[in-house]
């Protein structure tokens, strides 16, 4: 099968900014209260940031899992944007978060992968506990629409809550950590098969051995063809590895995007490496995309929803 590599003159992007501030009209107002700590039942609690429209009832839950060693106060340009578009977002800290930008000081945790994804799973199974630390959402969620984005790191913690298997570390057992109150996934620049790292990597991430035949859609993955990650040396296509070794069937989406790396274009702001990779186009068409999938696979009657089955006909799906 051809692949098709989308470049910038495939996608405008007045999704993430809305047609609203291309009229000069004023943009929603977006709130964000932080730290807010939930009581998940672990030691210290669960540190998330939670950002939402100042407007609005029934708006959707979104959480999203940060890349390794990056926080809840991260990817601050797509959090507005869906913020804007209507959703409730919630960001985790998980075990492996960065503190207030530096590495944490004590080695990542080997089950890092597995409280990641444990995270997630209370999240979604307590929606109610989000209006109960923030009085502003009362009445204003709607727990029947809930989706998860995962970058990096985070893209396996949402591949796993939508039932991909992994074979835990130390064993050949696969187990399943499928979230069913969780409808829609996107996967940005998730990590791929185990059998591609690198003798070092194989090494470093035991738990990298996933299966994602089990993978229930739907879900959008989108990887870069300039991410060069030291993981492997497969190259970018090692990212579409979630989609090319996923099911057959079932709302699938691989959306590849020419010149953008691992930071696919500005999602956490346009300083991170490489170079050069951030730009205004490339950022848009990525949480452009993001939104017009999300907007369409959860039922919302909106714009962005109204945009996928054109973007849709620019990927690669099944």
């Amino acid at each position: 099968m051809a692949k098709r590599v989308i470049s910038a003159g495939v996608m405008s992007l007045a999704l993430a900014c809305s047609s609203a501030a291309a009229r000069g009209d004023a943009l929603p107002q977006t709130i964000a209260v932080d730290p807010v700590v939930l009581h998940d039942g672990s030691a210290r609690g669960m540190t998330v940031r939670v950002s939402y429209p100042a407007a609005g009832r029934a708006l959707p839950l979104l959480i999203l899992s940060h890349g390794n060693r990056l926080s809840r106060g991260d990817y601050q340009p797509l959090v507005t944007a869906l913020v804007r578009d209507g959703y409730v977002v919630v960001q985790p800290d998980h075990g492996d978060a960065s503190v207030d930008g530096f590495a944490p000081a004590t080695p990542q945790p080997d089950d890092v992968w597995r409280t990641r994804v444990e995270q997630i799973r209370w999240l979604a199974d307590h929606p109610a506990a989000i209006p109960s630390l923030v009085p502003a959402l009362r009445g204003r969620i709607d727990a029947k629409r809930i989706a998860v984005v995962g970058h990096s790191f985070g893209g396996q913690t949402a591949a796993l809550a939508m039932g991909a298997t992994i074979a835990e570390p130390g064993s050949d057992t696969r187990k399943t950590y499928a979230i069913p109150g969780i409808r829609a996934a996107v996967l940005l620049a998730p990590p791929g098969h185990d059998a591609g790292l690198t003798a070092e990597w194989k090494k470093r991430a035991p738990y990298l051995k996933l299966d994602w035949t089990t993978m229930r859609g739907p879900v959008l993955t989108v990887i870069g063809m300039e991410d060069r990650t030291p993981l492997t040396d497969q190259g970018p296509e090692w990212h579409a590895d979630p989609y090319r070794l996923g099911p057959r069937a079932g709302a699938h989406c691989l959306m590849r995007l020419a010149g953008v790396g691992h930071y696919l274009g500005g999602i956490d702001g346009p300083l991170r490496p490489p170079a050069g990779d951030a730009t205004p186009e490339r950022q848009a068409r990525v949480i452009g995309a993001t939104i017009a999938f999300l907007d369409a696979a959860l039922d919302r009657r909106t714009g962005a929803a109204g945009e996928w089955p054109r973007l849709r006909a620019d990927t690669e799906c099944r």
